[in-house]
C-alpha cells in the first residue's frame, strides 16, 4: 500500500514536460549561433532586407563591446599592469602571453564563454530580422 501511496504522489507531483522552442525561435537560435561563430572567427555578420539598410554586427561593434567589458574589468580592479603586459607581448610577437594577458584581463573563469555571450548579447536585438532575410534570400 505504502508503494502504491508513493507512486500516486510521484505521477501528482511531477513537472509537466517541458515545452519544445517554436519553429520560429529555433530559427532565430541557430542564427544567433551561426553568428557567434562569425564574429569569434573574425568576420562581420550583417544582412540586408529588402527595401532596408545593412544591419547586424560588424567586428568593429564587437571589438568595442569587447574593450567595454575588459575596460569594466579593468577599471573594477582586476590588475595594474594587465594592459600593459597585453600590449608588450603582442608588440614582441609572443602569442601564448598575449593570450594569457587577455584572458587575466578578462577576469572570468572562461573568456570563450564571456566572448560568446557579448556575441549573443550584440546579436539578440537581429535575430528576428535576421531570419527573415534569410528567409527573402531563399525566395
Amino acid at each position: 500500500m505504502r508503494a502504491l501511496q508513493a507512486a500516486q504522489w510521484q505521477y501528482d507531483n511531477q513537472l509537466p514536460p517541458p515545452v519544445s522552442e517554436s519553429a520560429e525561435e529555433e530559427a532565430e537560435r541557430c542564427w544567433i549561433e551561426e553568428g557567434i561563430d562569425q564574429l569569434m572567427r573574425g568576420a562581420d555578420y550583417v544582412f540586408k532586407r529588402r527595401m532596408r539598410p545593412q544591419q547586424g554586427v560588424t567586428q568593429e561593434r564587437f571589438a568595442v563591446a569587447v574593450e567595454e567589458f575588459a575596460m569594466d574589468r579593468l577599471c573594477q580592479g582586476t590588475g595594474n599592469t594587465l594592459l600593459g603586459r597585453l600590449i608588450l607581448s603582442a608588440h614582441a610577437k609572443h602569442g601564448g602571453d598575449s593570450q594569457e594577458a587577455a584572458h587575466n584581463l578578462l577576469a572570468v573563469p572562461d573568456p570563450d564563454e564571456a566572448l560568446r555571450q557579448i556575441a549573443h548579447d550584440l546579436l539578440m536585438p537581429f535575430a528576428e530580422q535576421g531570419v527573415l532575410a534569410q528567409a527573402e534570400e531563399a525566395e
